[in-house]
């Protein structure tokens, strides 16, 4: 195994994990700005596009793997419509109701990366098949398309929310 893909394997478990911090204060049902919606779904976005990606590039040409990616993108757009939002406009920050399956597809996600990194690691020198890999790839597509689809249905519908104080001004 070369060291660049002990090093691709570090960052996708890297964003992953990255992925699973930023989903916490979400879950937590803390007042998050806005940006912070979509942060967990982008690190989820970045680890799944780089365990696809690596080792070269031609391996983007999976249709079956972007499919579910794509489905699962519908679905999470279905979610992040239905999700119950508290917005204050004015401090222009948001509070999720009932969401916690950010944290728990984030963890799963990040699960799914230690899993092939702990595969890799396993494998002998000159090992070029992995046979966990496939899987990992379709779970990674199916948690981050979820998640990309329901943060950015969410995202968009943040200014037609009414206002809810969050923040007390007085603190």
């Amino acid at each position: 195994m070369s060291a660049s893909l002990y090093l691709a394997q570090i960052m996708i478990v890297a964003a992953a994990l990255a992925a699973v911090a930023a989903a916490v204060p979400e879950a937590r049902l803390q007042p998050i700005r806005r940006w912070q919606l979509l942060l967990p779904a982008g690190l989820a976005a970045l680890a799944c596009v780089a365990e696809i990606v690596h080792p070269s590039l031609e391996e983007l040409g999976q249709p079956a793997v972007w499919l579910v990616a794509v489905a699962a993108a519908v679905v999470g757009v279905a979610r992040g419509h239905f999700l119950r939002l508290e917005v204050d406009q004015v401090w222009n920050v948001i509070r999720l109701r009932r969401a916690r399956e950010g944290l728990w597809l984030a963890v799963v996600l990040a699960l799914l990366a230690i899993a092939e990194a702990v595969e890799v690691a396993r494998a002998a020198p000159d090992a070029t098949d992995l046979v966990f890999r496939p899987l990992v790839e379709f779970g990674m597509a199916l948690v981050a398309g979820f998640m990309v689809g329901r943060a950015g249905a969410a995202w968009l519908r943040i200014p037609d929310v009414p206002h809810t104080e969050l923040i007390d001004p007085q603190s």
